[in-house]
């Protein structure tokens, strides 16, 4: 067990360094007007493939034998990464000076910290990547603490039985590529901040009304609904943050904003045990929708910030 555990740390590890350098590629490869849709295309593939092809295989391929999904993933990764090796990036600006010289461990260790500050500072004082950021921490320690307890509501909530917590993933999976399908629609009649600021009632009604009933005939679309927002606002949030950070501060950023998004999670996933515990499956969705709610009254004037960020060009918003 201990050998799995450490596996699935460096997996985790690895993964999240993953995205964030993915997140920092894209805007080097697209321009920017095309963000939107690249990223649209890009998140087509993680819900099609990640969360509804995925699942079925593995179960499928162990059937065959245990080691198989797990032989599986190595062989896809690893050809994930040979053809990561074909893609040729520009040079950003501290490329383009030169490998910086490293005189030691002690040296690197040193240019990592002044580079984590870096990307902390920058976020901090942009009033747009800020606001993001710290919508994506509040909204997911609120998300975290009711969907910690999603396979008891389904079950006991939602008297779905075993086959319930799968059922209401595949629904919001479903819902994800039906916001696939509509997010060029949406992107033509809408502006990106517009979409965010839809994006934040839905979430927060969400969670209200799954607390509120009893029927998974209400329960399921709702589900289904928030799958579409999901997809929508995580693709808009980083065509928001890619036009918004200079280049050589792409990696960076995107790390400060995955800090904010696990770091809500696991807050709000023990906070939702805490709270289901003591007061019933219900409790986290209780606090999730009102905490939501508190949090989209006061954020509201600041998200003008995100009209800002959609607006100006990198090299504006770097100076």
């Amino acid at each position: 067990m201990a050998g799995v555990l450490v596996c699935l740390f460096l997996l985790a590890s690895a993964e999240t360094v993953a995205d964030s350098a993915s997140g920092a590629m894209t805007p080097m490869l697209v321009a920017r007007d095309d963000l939107a849709l690249a990223n649209g295309r890009l998140m087509v593939g993680y819900v099609t493939l990640n969360q509804l092809a995925g699942p079925p295989l593995g179960a499928a391929l162990f059937v065959l034998g245990a080691h198989v999904p797990f032989a599986a993933q190595a062989v896809l990764v690893a050809a994930g990464a040979a053809t990561l090796l074909r893609v040729a990036l520009p040079a950003t600006t501290r490329e383009a000076a030169g490998p910086a010289r490293s005189s030691g461990w002690r040296t690197a260790l040193g240019q990592v910290g002044r580079d984590v500050a870096e990307g902390f500072t920058w976020t901090l004082h942009h009033a747009a990547v800020r606001t993001l950021v710290l919508t994506l921490l509040v909204f997911n320690l609120t998300f975290g603490a009711a969907w910690s307890v999603l396979v008891l509501y389904a079950t006991q909530r939602l008297g779905l039985g075993e086959v319930g917590y799968g059922t209401v993933t595949t629904v919001g999976a479903l819902g994800g590529l039906a916001g696939t399908l509509a997010y060029g629609r949406l992107t033509a009649v809408l502006s990106l901040a517009s979409l965010m600021r839809i994006g934040l009632v839905i979430e927060t009604l969400t969670h209200l009304v799954l607390a509120a009933t009893t029927s998974a005939w209400v329960a399921l679309p709702v589900f289904f609904v928030f799958g579409a927002h999901a997809f929508v606002w995580g693709t808009t949030s980083m065509t928001v943050r890619q036009r918004a950070v200079p280049t050589a501060l792409q990696g960076r950023v995107n790390a400060v904003n995955s800090v904010g998004c696990f770091a809500g999670l696991v807050v709000g996933s023990v906070l939702g045990g805490v709270l289901a515990s003591a007061h019933g499956v219900t409790a986290p969705f209780w606090f999730a929708g009102v905490g939501s709610a508190v949090f989209v009254v006061a954020i509201w004037p600041q998200l003008r910030h995100i009209d800002h960020g959609e607006r100006v060009g990198p090299e504006v918003v770097g100076g």
